[in-house]
């Protein structure tokens, strides 16, 4: 699995995140299928608020969406972001990390979609090259706040604090690849570092 010229402290979240996952993962996704849309009663909590009459009366105004089209983009704008991150590929884990979420997180549990279809409830984004960025079909809150979630959450949180991923909006993550970046430009936004 690597490990020439690892840190001691990247050596033991790796090596901590590994035992973890290696022998919890099956326990987890267990856990996660059947309870993935029945969180824990005793953590309750309430969905953000997503209307507010002052914006909608703010964006009417300002008539960028015919009136026809309002209540789709209303519906479109009101859906909760999914929670993506992206492997850093200057990281020495980068392939140990992308083989992890391949054969541990890939076998995650389907999340329900909005309308009641199941969806995947992990998989690299397709438009990314080298599987490098990733996407969850949980939202941000699902895996905050449902316990059988806590598995691939502290796995994203471990991995983003030592700086092997960084969590970003995947609609964030796109333009980087039409820029075309090469060796020789100049770039002022440091999320470009990791694009080549």
């Amino acid at each position: 699995m690597g490990g020439r010229g690892w840190s001691l402290a990247q050596r033991k979240h790796f090596v901590r995140a590994e035992k973890m996952f290696g022998s919890e993962a099956d326990l987890i996704l267990n856990q996660t299928t059947k309870t993935l849309n029945n969180p824990n009663p005793h953590h309750n909590w309430e969905p953000f608020a997503t209307q507010n009459p002052s914006f909608d009366e703010y964006y009417k105004e300002q008539g960028i969406v015919s009136p026809e089209e309002w209540d789709a983009f209303m519906e479109v704008i009101r859906r909760l972001l999914l929670a993506a991150f992206r492997i850093n590929s200057s990281s020495q884990f980068c392939g140990d990390i992308r083989s992890q979420l391949e054969n541990d997180f890939m076998k995650c549990p389907q999340a329900e979609a909005a309308d009641g279809s199941e969806v995947d409830g992990v998989g690299p984004l397709l438009c990314y090259p080298k599987n490098l960025a990733w996407q969850s079909n949980f939202s941000r809150m699902q895996l905050r706040k449902n316990q059988t979630l806590e598995g691939f959450h502290e796995f994203l949180k471990l991995e983003n604090e030592i700086g092997n991923i960084t969590r970003q909006e995947a609609v964030r993550m796109v333009p980087p690849l039409f820029l075309d970046v090469c060796p020789d430009h100049f770039v002022l936004d440091s999320k470009l570092l990791f694009s080549f």
